[in-house]
């Protein structure tokens, strides 16, 4: 029995193209990132340079698409340890308001505490790829 293989390797790949596009995983999210840096804050309110920062992150929103906005790039805060997570607890919020003010809906950003002392991680974690904005705070 001779059995043509070109058909079945075509319809096996349209097969598994059906497949990836039916369990939601056909493509990973492009990745975009912007550091707030000590030009960004006052404290823990955002600056006029920090502001515009964060509206140009609303206005590239888009689908497919995740922004990680890092609120202190690893930056050194004065005081002990308890300040210095008030202090990160609050530009999260403040980047989070700013966000919403710029048309960003709350269910669409996420937050998370970025990766481990020990290591470098550039990609959130696989459950914040769905969201369009994700802020990081270095606790």
């Amino acid at each position: 029995m001779n059995i043509p293989v070109r058909p079945l390797l075509l319809t096996g790949s349209l097969f598994c193209l059906i497949a990836l596009i039916a369990t939601g995983c056909a493509t990973p999210p492009e990745v975009k990132r912007d550091y707030l840096d000590a030009t960004a804050w006052r404290g823990s309110a955002l600056t006029g340079v920090g502001r515009q920062n964060v509206v140009d992150d609303a206005a590239g929103a888009a689908p497919q698409t995740v922004t990680l906005i890092d609120v202190n790039q690893r930056a050194e805060v004065a005081g002990d340890v308890e300040r210095r997570a008030r202090v990160l607890d609050r530009r999260v919020a403040n980047v989070q308001r700013e966000l919403r003010r710029n048309g960003i809906a709350p269910a669409a950003v996420g937050e998370w505490p970025g990766p481990v002392q020990d290591g470098v991680q550039t990609y959130s974690p696989s459950e914040l790829q769905t969201k369009q904005m994700v802020v990081i705070a270095h606790y």
